[in-house]
């Protein structure tokens, strides 16, 4: 008995020396031309872009921390012009204990909420520890990460999306004619979502998974190392490149 009351004085000591995260919400708005230019860059945070209606963009970041003054310290800098945006997350310099620190990143983090018009073009999409989401976008699409999954819906330009360790979803709401796409991961499996009436050439490779694109009759070889695959779907006019090391790939069918 005894023993269990110093555990649960032990455990109340622990908790009430605790702090919680603190968070602050800044919502920013500009207007942007059609066909204007997105850019973001971001060390720690998820990103989410949303594509609308109108001209206007609107950022909600919203800043965390273990304190107060650490969160004054992460800066959030956007510079804009009636064609191009930019936004950029300044974090505390840590030196190289704060990247590999044995407790994580103390260094905070941001997450974005950003909705812009759906003809933007997204012309970098970054950040190193945080998984992306994008939809309703016509433009082109560039995003990567280092550290999470990058989700893509509505995709009907040209795509470039990368990540190291995540997986890859993108959905394409057409793909055909001069489009160019391209999905990369090395630890992270691939599931691309076509059209039906979709008109490109595939060209697929894995390392350690297999590749399924048996929703377009399209046949998978098997080497001595790996597995590819190449063929058209339709005519083959647009390009879809997709490129992993450690995980499947699948070519569905919308």
């Amino acid at each position: 008995m005894r023993f269990k009351s110093i555990f649960l004085a032990t455990a109340l000591l622990a908790a009430n020396g605790v702090s919680a995260d603190v968070t602050d919400e800044q919502t920013f708005s500009y207007e942007l031309e059609s066909g204007g230019r997105i850019s973001v860059d971001n060390i720690n945070g998820n990103v989410t872009i949303i594509g609308g209606s109108g001209s206007q963009v609107e950022i909600i970041a919203t800043k965390k921390g273990k304190n107060q003054d650490l969160l004054d310290e992460i800066q959030i800098i956007i510079d804009h012009s009636p064609d191009a945006i930019r936004i950029e997350t300044e974090f505390p310099d840590k030196g190289i204990s704060g990247w590999f620190s044995w407790g994580g990143d103390d260094r905070g983090s941001v997450s974005y909420v950003i909705t812009v018009p759906s003809s933007a073009n997204l012309e970098s999409i970054e950040s190193v520890n945080g998984s992306l989401k994008i939809s309703g976008v016509s433009g082109t699409v560039k995003a990567s990460t280092v550290n999470g999954s990058i989700k893509a819906t509505d995709l009907s330009g040209n795509a470039r999306i990368e990540t190291v360790n995540g997986s890859v979803t993108a959905t394409f709401a057409s793909l055909s004619g001069q489009q160019k796409a391209v999905c990369e991961s090395v630890n992270g499996r691939l599931t691309i979502n076509l059209p039906s009436d979709a008109d490109t050439s595939v060209s697929a490779e894995t390392i350690n998974g297999g590749i399924d694109g048996s929703d377009f009759g399209l046949t998978t070889n098997k080497g001595f190392v790996g597995r590819d695959l190449e063929g058209d779907i339709g005519n083959g006019s647009a390009r879809l490149v997709l490129s992993t090391v450690n995980g499947a790939i699948k070519i569905r069918s919308n």
